[in-house]
């Protein structure tokens, strides 16, 4: 990570985090509405995938599905 970041970028990031949050609990709302078992996997799909989205797009990093790609297609390089 960079030590000087800008006030802008700092702005943005926390806008994306709070952007990945938001359909996060859009997510958890899903999940306490809806009734079949496919709609709450999903809904938990959703929870899981945004917040973690939320974190690495505030601390900057790549997202946990995306490390993963990169490590898979780097060892069988």
């Amino acid at each position: 990570m960079r030590a000087n970041i800008t006030r802008s970028e700092t702005v943005e990031k926390i806008y994306k985090a709070g952007w990945h949050a938001c359909i996060a609990g859009a997510g958890l709302y899903e999940y306490k509405t809806r009734k079949s078992l496919v709609s709450k996997i999903l809904a938990i799909g959703l929870i899981i995938f945004h917040m973690d989205a939320a974190v690495c797009d505030y601390l900057d990093i790549p997202t946990t599905p995306q490390r993963f790609i990169k490590n898979l297609l780097d060892t069988k390089a």
